[in-house]
């Protein structure tokens, strides 16, 4: 079979260490890595290796209505030790490691280190890592959330950040930014940074200046978006959060998206929890996750993506899904078509996911992707067909499944 963009999956049946490394050992095997140091074709010693796991929350939000395990939620520590060790053998006692995310907002970073203990990592090696919270900003109590006036400060990434223009290139160029809305209710910072031919993206400058990005993400539906994987979680690369457009207040009949309707959005005025952009009509968002992937190409170096589906997590992702069982990890050297192969994995339809439709219509075809397993049976992505892993989306987003099915 002619090779595209490979993308190698395979099974785990727990995150105990030595079945994660017999896992991703396989992964590696399937794409062709020299055994004794797999990561040496990309990274060289002397090299900074930035890796980013998904470590969006620290804990249960209260409104759950159910709990399940945070590592349907979050990447697990194994994995990001893994992966961390394979980088320490190719960087042979010269360069550093970087691990680091920008969780939202009020994640409790502390919290999250205890329950991970990973920062052990820190000395384990015979070269520098680092492990970082690169918020700027942090929200001590959820009922702040979205008011930046009431934010604390936080350190941050200690080398600032990056700030990249798309300019005519952004997806957002040309939309009226006059209702945009960003992480926070102060919208004059976001409508300023996207108005015609400024589209400004503040990246995480240990991110953007790395050698070598690993990217560790979780597979999880999401209730804005679809799904969340590598390129939806470039939103943890950011560090200015306004610059990441959610939605457009209020509903279509007024140019809005961040309702369907002016029933529902009138309900949400009085809701305790709000659901805000949380459909798939939402016409904006996807464009912010095309705009951000777009961003990151511009930096030319490697990338890698293991992705984290040994626990996935189903419905109303990023916080409140359900555990999946689906024992499995995917792996690839481009972030997207990884991305596209795990969709066809979970049982889910590309096409019905905005963001990743715009790039199988206008940049990359489902038959360019070899997908492979731990028996090196291969096929291309498009010929993945079926329930496979057998993910449900959240309510508003049925569709993503032949059979219209879901999970609150």
């Amino acid at each position: 079979m002619d090779v595209g963009y490979r993308v190698a999956s395979a099974h785990a049946e727990s995150y105990g260490i030595s079945e994660v490394k017999r896992a991703v050992d396989s992964l590696f095997r399937q794409l062709g890595y020299d055994p004794e140091n797999p990561l040496g074709e990309m990274i060289k010693p002397g090299m900074t290796v930035f890796i980013k796991p998904n470590w969006v929350a620290s804990c249960w939000r209260k409104s759950c209505p159910h709990k399940d395990t945070l590592y349907s939620v979050i990447t697990h520590p194994n994995l990001v030790e893994v992966t961390a060790d394979y980088v320490a053998v190719a960087l042979k006692g010269r360069g550093k490691i970087i691990i680091g995310d920008n969780p939202s907002i009020d994640a409790d970073f502390e919290e999250l280190m205890r329950l991970l203990d990973i920062r052990r990592l820190e000395k384990k090696y015979d070269i520098p890592c680092e492990i970082l919270d690169l918020r700027p900003l942090i929200c001590r109590d959820l009922k702040d959330y979205g008011n930046k006036n009431k934010m604390a400060k936080a350190k941050g990434d200690p080398l600032g950040q990056e700030v990249i223009n798309l300019g005519k290139q952004s997806m957002l160029y040309g939309v009226n930014p006059l209702l945009f809305r960003g992480v926070f209710d102060q919208r004059k910072d976001t409508i300023k940074a996207h108005t015609r031919d400024i589209q400004l993206y503040g990246f995480s400058k240990s991110i953007y200046d790395a050698d070598v990005y690993i990217s560790l993400p979780k597979m999880k539906t999401h209730h804005k978006v679809g799904v969340t994987l590598n390129l939806k979680g470039l939103v943890g690369a950011i560090t200015e959060k306004n610059h990441l457009v959610h939605w457009r207040i209020g509903f279509p009949a007024v140019g809005g998206d961040e309702y369907p309707d002016f029933t529902s959005w009138l309900k949400g005025q009085f809701a305790k929890v709000k659901e805000r952009g949380a459909w798939n009509g939402n016409d904006t968002i996807w464009r912010m996750v095309v705009d951000l992937y777009h961003a990151m190409e511009l930096k030319k170096r490697k990338y890698f993506s293991i992705v984290d589906g040994i626990i996935g997590g189903e419905g109303k992702g990023p916080f409140c899904v359900h555990a999946k069982n689906s024992r499995m990890l995917t792996a690839g050297e481009n972030l997207l078509a990884t991305d596209l192969a795990t969709v066809k994995l979970m049982g889910l339809i590309p096409e019905k996911i905005p963001y990743l439709n715009y790039f199988l219509k206008n940049e990359l075809s489902l038959e360019e992707i070899i997908v492979s397993n731990d028996e090196m049976n291969m096929c291309t992505a498009g010929q993945i067909k079926g329930k496979q892993l057998d993910y449900y989306p959240s309510e508003y987003w049925r569709e993503l499944r032949e059979d219209e099915k879901w999970i609150s």
